[in-house]
């Protein structure tokens, strides 16, 4: 049997363990709000984070590029990088799903075929961290773009800035 049939069969378990290792790095009582994630609308943080696990396990069955991996990491990762996680925290539910497929197979696959097989998924790691940090980047320039904002409302509302002035600021914000 090949490790994309045994990953197949063993497929709700591993999304499972990984969901629940995933969920676990939450506090206590949002933990068990999140558990609840076949209810889209009334949670959509666990549910989300179910489907992309989900999405993630088919797309490693069926042996897909690493491009494919970009949507279902993106919808976990926007989540995550507007929460208080650090960006070790925000991915490493990547490694919670290579934890849940190691305890599945390594008793049915060869140690060096499942190594290989294990690798792919740190290079999902790889991917993930960039997508982070592209979610950061776009919080912290609408943080940038806010406090420019403010400022230049309260300097217009106290009739401190002059028409000049007005046109660098404009300018400002579109950078």
């Amino acid at each position: 049997m090949t490790i994309n049939d045994l990953l197949s069969k063993k497929k709700e378990s591993i999304i499972e363990k990984s969901f629940n290792l995933t969920i676990s790095t939450y506090p206590e009582n949002t933990q068990a709000f999140f558990k609840e994630k076949k209810k889209q609308f009334t949670n959509p943080v666990g549910y989300t984070i179910y489907q992309g696990i989900q999405d993630i396990i088919d797309r490693l069955i069926n042996d897909e590029s690493l491009d494919s991996f970009i949507l279902p990491l993106e919808e976990i990762i926007k989540i995550r990088a507007v929460q208080d996680f650090s960006p070790s925290q925000a991915v490493g539910f990547i490694f919670f799903i290579k934890k849940a497929v190691y305890e599945e197979l390594s008793k049915e696959i060869a140690p060096d075929k499942l190594l290989e097989f294990l690798s792919q998924i740190d290079s999902l790691a790889l991917v993930a961290f960039d997508i982070f940090m592209k979610y950061r980047e776009k919080i912290y320039d609408l943080k940038a773009k806010e406090l420019i904002d403010r400022t230049w409302w309260i300097l217009k509302k106290y009739n401190i800035v002059s028409e000049i002035e007005n046109e660098t600021v404009e300018k400002t914000k579109k950078l």
